[in-house]
């Protein structure tokens, strides 16, 4: 079972016109993403074995097939490049293997 956090959900309206103009453009996708209704050690595990980082990697990917912002958290991964996590429903391996 997966643990909810509530200081993970989106901001409300005032925090997002609160952030920086040049920000908000480009991370306002973020306010859409499925996962930040979940903890981040959901898609950052700890590797504590082959065998359950795998597991837990899967487990983070179904949560984002789900989400409407998918390509955008990938393209944003690809580009960044983000080394660590699941991002866009793909493994740090994974996004390696595509650039």
């Amino acid at each position: 079972m997966t643990r909810q956090s509530s200081y993970l959900s989106s901001p409300s309206r005032t925090a997002r016109q609160q952030l920086p103009r040049p920000l908000a453009g480009d991370w306002d996708w973020q306010l859409s993403a499925r996962c930040t209704n979940f903890s981040p050690e959901v898609f950052f595990p700890e590797e504590d074995g082959r065998r359950d980082q795998r597991r837990r990697e899967e487990a983070a990917k179904r949560i984002c097939w789900g989400c409407p912002v998918i390509a955008r958290c990938l393209e944003h991964a690809l580009r960044a490049p983000e080394n660590h996590g699941v991002w866009g429903a793909t493994t740090a391996n994974e996004r390696a293997r595509t650039r």
